[in-house]
């Protein structure tokens, strides 16, 4: 799908000036797709500007940084530009095809139209300056880095070794060190892999020591969680001040096949979901319909991972998050 995609999107960004951007505390993924993509536009286009911008990074992609660094000094990343954009054709935005999780007003405010490139389930959401035919979507890649990776195949780039690291450490950990993965993600790696990188020479970049504070909120999510029981399947239903991705993973990892922790400030709330994947494989379960089909909320992702960003009815939500889970895990039946 990708290949008959990619020459119409990159035939109609041929010429413009392009601003390139990510959702907010970007992860991994999302900034080195940034990264990745600004160097190959700029090495296939010519006479044209390229600007990249982020509101700000997460911790653990700052940490990365800090590695990377390390290991290849030499290495320029592109600061974000603070100019206004005033000349800019068009927008790319990568790992999130969710406007409200872009947090950047100036590039907002333009009148100008963007695309999306993006493995999150669409959203299918009616943007007026979206572009649509020629969005990048796909759910079946465990990472955009994959569809960075593969929009730039095929052209006899050559890229060099730092932007393969960069790649490699990008779709390990979207998915999950390969517990997401599939048969492609596989093979995308060793599209990277089989030109001299040594695999365990990555996993250093990637190691990152849990601080105390997320220690004490796993700690405290783990005492305040709740039990629900959908016939054979086990929902654990916690709450935290912050962290409530890793929380809910936590909950996976101790034996709930699914997790849902929420965190609430003032009338505004946040809800991160996981369920293991053979339990999504399985039932049919997808977190990210679940999800986005909540009404008056932001909120999508993967089958086995999403997260929502609401305001008032925290209590309405949660039930209506947990009595769709319910149907759909009590409804599966075995073969």
């Amino acid at each position: 799908m990708l290949n008959t995609k990619k020459d119409d999107f990159l035939s109609y960004l041929k010429g413009k000036n392009l601003l390139i951007t990510t959702h907010d505390s970007a992860d991994l993924d999302g900034f080195v797709s940034v990264i990745v993509l600004k160097f190959f536009f700029e090495n296939f286009f010519s006479n044209q500007n390229i600007y990249l911008t982020f509101s700000k990074l997460s911790k653990y992609t700052q940490n990365f940084v800090v590695k990377f660094l390390q290991k290849f000094p030499d290495f320029n990343f592109p600061s974000k530009n603070d100019e206004n954009f005033s000349d800019i054709d068009i927008i790319v935005i990568v790992d999130t095809n969710n406007i409200e999780q872009i947090k950047l007003s100036s590039a907002l405010n333009l009148e100008v139209p963007f695309i999306f490139v993006d493995h999150h389930l669409d959203l299918k959401k009616n943007y007026g300056r979206n572009i649509t035919s020629l969005n990048l979507i796909f759910e079946n890649y465990s990472s955009t880095a994959e569809i960075i990776l593969e929009l730039i195949d095929n052209y006899d780039f050559n890229l060099p070794i730092p932007y393969k690291y960069l790649l490699i450490s990008a779709i390990l950990t979207d998915s999950g060190f390969l517990k997401y993965g599939n048969t492609e993600t596989i093979k995308h790696l060793l599209n990277i892999l089989q030109n001299g990188i040594d695999f365990q020479d990555v996993l250093p970049l990637l190691e990152n020591e849990t601080d105390i504070s997320k220690k004490i909120a796993n700690i405290k999510g783990l005492q305040r969680a709740k039990l629900i029981r959908a016939d054979s399947w086990l929902i654990g239903i916690s709450h935290v001040s912050s962290f409530s991705a890793s929380v809910a993973s936590t909950l996976i990892k101790v034996g709930f096949d699914v997790g849902i922790v929420y965190t609430k400030e003032k009338s505004k709330y946040r809800i991160s979901a996981r369920a293991k994947k053979n339990v999504c494989l399985k039932t049919g379960l997808h977190l990210g319909k679940v999800f986005n089909g909540i009404s008056n909320v932001d909120g999508g992702g993967h089958d086995g991972a999403a997260t929502l960003n609401g305001e008032n009815d925290l209590e309405r939500t949660l039930n209506e998050i947990i009595d769709s889970i319910k149907r759909t895990l009590i409804n599966y039946k075995p073969l």
